[in-house]
């Protein structure tokens, strides 16, 4: 059995079996079997699943430079997440283990489909294991946060079924057969007339400007993130918002790249209000987990904003390379925010900024952790940040120079409200009654942070490296954007 086909397996088997056999551990060794194989996948893999073998419908399986990164990423969250849930104060964690592993064998073939429709079941489907994660081991207001966070990413994709569904009768009325793989929908998308496409176009946007999420569809985010248990803060973040962005590089921009080159001026200004407004409401948060949520709308912009960076008629090729890197180092840096948050919050049971101060003093190793891991959302140089913010901001410059202004700013407000995290919380005057009881981390704790610590510096000291590996992906998508 190859490596591609065991990454897929072993969440299903981890799933099943944690059925009857009631332990974290169960989560922990199937995740670590996962990470450990999706190491040996082979980027140019291909392969297709006959489903259908009258009507011609299969499943295809193709691992490339887009997809790669984020399956990596995807493996290796979920372990650390499972690791963390080891020594994590939880109820109910064999119920707690079920869902988390259901979730990742909903997501690693998400990312690995090039079938439009499979990509659409996986897409929803993840809602699910994700609303029990909130409502069940959230906190505050839960249960409206888990509802309000389903409703709003179901609903957004209505339009996104019905656009697939469309293309997907097009192309058996001209070819007699069933398909909704990416380039057969590609070759008819291109024969339908600019209205029809522009109408499609909007379904699949609709859904991934809500799943990223663009402004102003976020509104859910702020409230699933600040209530979601640690766990599910840090795979929403680090993975589920880059379904919308992956699926927009992925099907959107292949399939209706004359529809994006009319209209990417206006998903430029709606990403550009995600980074600045995101940033500004960063700003005035009160709560850690919800000031890291509002960063993640300001940061997730960019990503959306080098998908879409035109210089004059061509899509610019950093832009695309910048988008992709921002996908992983958001992931990487915002997941890891969370898991230190959570952790604090813990000892704690506040997240409130004004109940902290100079707790450096207490817990060094996790102010070095949060340090690196801030700097790195920041894009300081030689952290995972850096180079891809630099690539958008420089597509932004080339596109249009009031663009690259407005993208800059946002850099140096996000450089401001997380500044301003770290010297709140951190530094300053003790306040006894946080300072007296609080612990620095533990043996586990340290584990699960040492990894996404050590990869902030990786990518950001060889970029050049990813770069490369990336480059396959990405010359697809820039090859239909230049048609």
């Amino acid at each position: 059995m190859d490596a591609v086909k065991m990454t897929l397996i072993f969440p299903y088997l981890g799933f099943f079996l944690s059925l009857f056999i009631r332990s974290v551990y169960i989560g922990f060794f199937f995740s670590l079997a996962t990470l450990i194989s999706s190491l040996f996948i082979n980027v140019g893999y291909s392969d297709e699943i006959l489903i259908a073998e009258k009507i011609g419908f299969s499943i295809s399986l193709y691992v490339d430079g887009l997809n790669i990164l984020l399956i990596w990423l995807t493996t290796g969250l979920f372990f650390l997440v499972f690791l963390y849930a080891i020594v994590e104060k939880r109820e109910r964690k064999d119920e707690y283990t079920f869902l988390f592993l259901l979730l990742e064998s909903l997501l690693i073939p998400s990312f690995m489909t090039k079938n439009v429709l499979v990509f659409y079941f996986f897409f929803d489907a993840t809602l699910i294991p994700m609303f029990f994660i909130i409502g069940i081991w959230g906190t505050g207001r839960k249960v409206y946060s888990a509802y309000k966070f389903l409703l709003f990413t179901f609903f957004g994709s209505v339009l996104f079924l019905v656009s697939i569904i469309y293309l997907g009768i097009e192309f058996f009325s001209s070819e007699g057969r069933l398909s909704f793989e990416l380039e057969d929908l590609i070759k008819v998308a291109g024969q339908l007339d600019f209205q029809t496409k522009a109408l499609l176009f909007l379904g699949f946007f609709l859904a991934f400007a809500v799943k990223i999420p663009l402004m102003p569809v976020h509104v859910w985010l702020p409230d699933a993130h600040t209530e979601a248990p640690t766990g599910g803060s840090v795979i929403l973040a680090g993975i589920l918002l880059k379904l919308g962005s992956y699926g927009f590089l992925r099907f959107a921009l292949p399939l209706f790249p004359d529809v994006v080159k009319e209209y990417w001026q206006i998903i430029a200004v709606i990403s550009l209000a995600g980074i600045i407004l995101g940033a500004v409401l960063a700003l005035s948060q009160e709560d850690m987990k919800r000031l890291i949520a509002y960063s993640s709308v300001s940061h997730m912009g960019y990503i959306t904003l080098g998908s879409v960076a035109f210089s004059g008629d061509k899509i610019t090729y950093e832009g695309l390379q910048g988008a992709v890197l921002q996908m992983v180092n958001h992931g990487i840096a915002t997941g890891a925010l969370f898991f230190i948050v959570g952790m604090i919050y813990e000892r704690t049971h506040t997240r409130m900024i004004r109940d902290y101060s100079g707790i450096a003093r207490k817990v060094p190793i996790f102010t070095f952790f949060f340090f690196i891991f801030a700097l790195s959302s920041i894009g300081f140089p030689s952290t995972g940040g850096f180079i891809g913010e630099l690539l958008v901001i420089f597509s932004a410059m080339r596109s249009n120079i009031i663009f690259g202004v407005l993208v800059a700013a946002g850099a140096i407000f996000s450089a401001g409200y997380l500044l301003y995290l770290i010297l709140r919380v951190f530094f300053g005057a003790e306040k006894s009654d946080i300072n007296n009881h609080i612990k620095d981390t533990s043996f586990v704790e340290f584990l699960t942070l040492v990894p996404l610590a050590i990869f902030v510096f990786i990518i950001g000291i060889f970029p050049g490296y990813f770069m490369k590996i990336i480059d396959g992906g990405v010359e697809f998508v820039w090859k239909h954007l230049l048609q």
